[in-house]
């Protein structure tokens, strides 16, 4: 049930940040805000871009709004020369330059649409799974044939995905991605599981280190999940919630934020302070967005490969 749509040569910096399966990254593996679900037979956890939603709406009510605003206008100006410009003998020209205007416009309106499509009308999650008991990783893409990756725990390519620093704040995010591979070693698919983070500094300073371990420790305890099972973990801290509220919603994006209120350090609940209004719009955001998603629903033989009878069947096969 694989869904090709890449095939190209694994990178050398992939290479150099691959995680091995069988290799330890964490003294204390930790899932706290990252897993929906874990069971004896399978850890589901979010796919990295889950705390994203919301932007993609906010980007185009920022961008695409004014610009389908810019499109009417441009087009109703290309159709109805004012007077003035008519009586100028320009008419010729403002037809040219305001139809040019609402092609622009128009063409920001598609890719402000882009971002909206990636928050609105898709699922509220794409969650991944870990199935320990035929050592498979399934990641959920979108219901129907072919529409979940799946990859065995043994072939799958992890590594760190590091990209440069970008945006207003000049932050630098991390997440684990999987790259699913062929028999030529050549990449097929992928996506990002777990946590994501966000560095404000260097990787190598004592903060960027901190929040690496955060993701170290999250990946860890997926791994540990796979090799040794869930009686060699610590229980889930928090799971996230599945239920689309408005409650829920604000908290996900509240996440972290009491701990910077209630550190007694008067830069960081000044921070706090100043982000609380973003924080509360961006909760808006997902929640409207969540409410024009539908629930994710995996295909039937993955929930027999994940259940504990699907798990003694197979025992029995082999």
């Amino acid at each position: 049930m694989n869904l090709t749509r890449i095939t190209r040569a694994v990178t050398d910096d992939e290479v150099a940040a691959r995680l091995q399966q069988n290799s330890s990254y964490s003294d204390s593996p930790r899932s706290s805000g990252t897993a929906f679900t874990a069971t004896e037979t399978y850890l589901e956890v979010c796919d990295g871009l889950y705390r994203e939603k919301g932007w993609g709406l906010l980007a185009f009510a920022m961008g695409g709004i004014p610009a389908l605003l810019g499109t009417v206008m441009g087009l109703w100006m290309a159709t109805d020369i004012p007077q003035a410009i008519q009586q100028k003998g320009q008419a010729g020209l403002a037809h040219w330059v305001f139809g040019f205007l609402s092609l622009v416009c128009f063409g920001a309106v598609l890719w402000a649409s882009r971002s909206l499509l990636v928050d609105c009308f898709n699922y509220t999650r794409k969650p991944v799974r870990f199935n320990r008991i035929d050592r498979t990783i399934y990641a959920f893409r979108r219901s129907g044939p072919n529409g979940v990756i799946s990859v065995t725990w043994d072939k799958a390519f992890f590594y760190v995905e590091r990209k440069p620093k970008a945006g207003l704040t000049s932050t630098a995010p991390r997440v684990v991605r999987c790259l699913v591979l062929d028999e030529n070693g050549r990449v097929t698919d992928s996506f990002p599981i777990g946590k994501r983070v966000v560095l404000a500094s260097s990787e190598d300073g004592r903060l960027g280190q901190e929040v690496m371990k955060e993701l170290y420790a999250d990946f860890e305890y997926c791994r540990r999940f796979m090799e040794y099972g869930p009686a060699n973990l610590p229980d889930v801290e928090e799971f996230l919630p599945v239920e689309v509220t408005f409650r829920n919603s604000l908290k996900l994006e509240f996440d972290g934020m009491s701990d910077m209120l209630n550190s007694g350090n008067l830069f960081l609940w000044l921070v706090g302070v100043l982000a609380a209004i973003p924080t509360f719009v961006l909760g808006c955001a997902n929640y409207v967005a969540q409410l024009t998603c539908r629930e994710p629903v995996w295909p039937e033989e993955v929930e027999r490969a994940c259940s504990p009878a699907g798990a003694d069947t197979e025992r029995l096969a082999t």
